[in-house]
């Protein structure tokens, strides 16, 4: 005989996580949305929806085979590991890197929040999943109009090409330059192609972010002997 078909029993199943899930999660993705971040509503609501549903499963999965030995068929807390481990291949894709620079850095800690939000949200924990997402958003928000108001300190080199034989001295010279415009000079190198016989100085320099580097530039190039000045960045060092 056929087997009928299974319908589906929507009246034993909790839905108020999935739907704290589509409603907390959507808030954080929409903030995502909103500043143009490659992972958006769509990526986020996804996320916190699949972790939601996987420790909602795992939970009723997870039973003592009280009838056996007593062992636990299936242990839910490894379910939440799982999530969260998994999760961080799915991070790392939304972290760019052009040259030094590294974007994408706070979007995936909110990928990685709202994996956490889904199995707070499979326990039904519903104040601490409201309480955090509020937080979250109020990070996303409010400190992000504070990170403005901060001049950070930044690293850059200074390539500097000069034709004088006296690179120690010329050396001198513009680190004396780069001390009065407010620089502070951590390294030196120098270099030299023997074929087209350039000279290069290298200048590795910590500085405060603002209108400082033309300035600086247009100083440098000023010394006796420069033919070339240019910035480029790199990675904190600390």
């Amino acid at each position: 005989m056929p087997t009928s078909f299974p319908i589906p029993d929507f009246q034993s199943l909790n839905l108020y996580p999935l739907l704290y899930a589509l409603v907390l999660g959507g808030a954080i993705g929409l903030e995502r949305e909103w500043h143009g971040r490659p992972a958006g509503l769509r990526t986020h609501v996804l996320v916190c929806i699949s972790a939601t549903m996987l420790i909602m499963i795992s939970q009723r999965t997870g039973t003592v085979d009280l009838a056996g030995d007593g062992r636990l068929v299936f242990d839910p807390n490894r379910m939440g590991a799982g999530i969260v481990t998994g999760i961080g291949f799915l991070g790392a894709a939304t972290v760019l890197r052009s040259g030094d620079l590294l974007r994408g850095l706070t979007t995936a800690a909110c990928i990685w929040f709202v994996a956490g939000l889904g199995i707070v949200l499979g326990n039904e924990n519903y104040a601490l999943a409201t309480l955090a997402t509020g937080a979250v958003l109020l990070v996303l928000t409010l400190f992000n109009q504070l990170t403005g108001l901060i001049r950070p300190i930044i690293y850059r080199r200074l390539l500097v090409m000069h034709s004088r034989g006296d690179a120690q001295s010329l050396a001198d010279e513009i680190s004396k330059v780069l001390k009065s415009e407010g620089c502070r000079v951590l390294d030196v190198a120098s270099g030299t192609d023997c074929v087209s016989q350039n000279h290069e100085l290298v200048f590795y320099i910590s500085l405060k972010s603002g209108l400082q580097s033309p300035r600086v530039t247009e100083a440098v190039a000023a010394v006796t002997g420069i033919s070339s000045a240019r910035w480029k960045l790199i990675s904190n060092p600390h």
